[in-house]
């Protein structure tokens, strides 16, 4: 089962299962079995994931009385379970978009504590590749349209960007492996302050097995080399966001590049350089020589599964 590390409160806002009914849960119907501590309720990472099943069963009309007596893998065949739906008109490999009426209700009235039970709401009954490409990245591109179209004020997009980076950061660590041999960085080079792409793209290596690393926004690209060896990582995994064009961003966009290159020559050569985003299509030329553009998730994937890791 591992260490239990969670709180209830925790918990809560990894499932969006209210704190009263996780309580009622155990007590009643002994879904799960925290242990308690002088901390209270402490959850393990196997419980959390199976909290996340039953709220999936629920979504699909199954009671709770019914759902807590059932084993992890009947739980799974319940939520993948799902009625056919009707032949669509057309391209049938595009999914249906999510209704996100409520998260974007949520943030017109800066409603955080709505918009994080809506993200977590989500974050349950989704994978994480569905959850990344079908609402995260496309809101948060809606978003940032919004606010250069002058639909939306800096502090919404702030209210959504610190809220999409606390579920990513939470399921991060729910999906964390210790002992594992491919492990793999994440970072921004100095100047790239946009890190939430990048930070799904951990999520998703996580989530398909593999270890990882994240260090975070902005770092200069010495800090990133010596950590890369310091970790002990087979890939630096560089998130690039595109560069505005404008004499005011020139020095800026220079100062970025040198960065990019420094990563490019010092890098030791056994590890492996991959960068996404718009940034690195535009600095393909000094990527390529050395490393991999991933234009999109699925290609990212791709790669994952050749170092090792699990296809969802």
């Amino acid at each position: 089962m591992g260490s239990p590390l969670y709180p209830i409160r925790a918990v809560s806002k990894l499932t969006g299962i209210g704190v009263d009914t996780l309580r009622a849960w155990e007590r009643r119907h002994h879904a799960v079995t925290p242990i308690r501590d002088n901390r209270g309720r402490m959850y393990t990472d196997a419980e959390v994931a199976r909290l996340r099943l039953l709220q999936g069963a629920l979504s699909n009309g199954h009671s709770i009385g019914r759902l807590a007596a059932l084993s992890d893998d009947q739980l799974r065949a319940l939520v993948a379970a799902v009625e056919p739906a009707p032949v669509p008109a057309v391209d049938p490999t595009r999914r249906a978009p999510l209704d996100t009426a409520a998260l974007v209700g949520a943030l017109h009235s800066y409603d955080a504590a709505r918009i994080d039970h809506e993200l977590a709401r989500l974050a349950a009954v989704l994978r994480p590749l569905e959850l990344l490409q079908d609402v995260l990245m496309p809101l948060l591109a809606q978003m940032g349209d919004d606010w250069h179209r002058g639909r939306a004020s800096i502090a919404q997009e702030h209210v959504m960007s610190s809220a999409v980076r606390t579920i990513l950061g939470s399921l991060l660590r729910l999906y964390a492996h210790a002992n594992v041999p491919a492990r793999l960085l994440f970072a921004t080079p100095a100047g790239e302050r946009h890190e939430l792409g990048t930070l799904g793209a951990a999520l998703l290596a996580a989530s398909s097995g593999l270890r990882v690393a994240y260090v975070g926004a902005d770092l200069p690209a010495r800090d990133i080399i010596d950590s890369v060896r310091a970790a002990g990582a087979q890939v630096l995994v560089l998130g690039l966001t595109a560069v505005p064009n404008g004499k005011a961003r020139e020095r800026d966009r220079r100062a970025q590049e040198g960065e990019l290159q420094t990563i490019v020559r010092d890098l030791p050569r056994e590890i492996e350089l991959w960068a996404g985003g718009r940034g690195a299509e535009r600095s393909a030329a000094i990527i390529a020589p050395r490393g991999l553009v991933l234009p999109d998730y699925h290609a990212y994937q791709q790669e994952l599964a050749r170092i090792g890791g699990r296809l969802p």
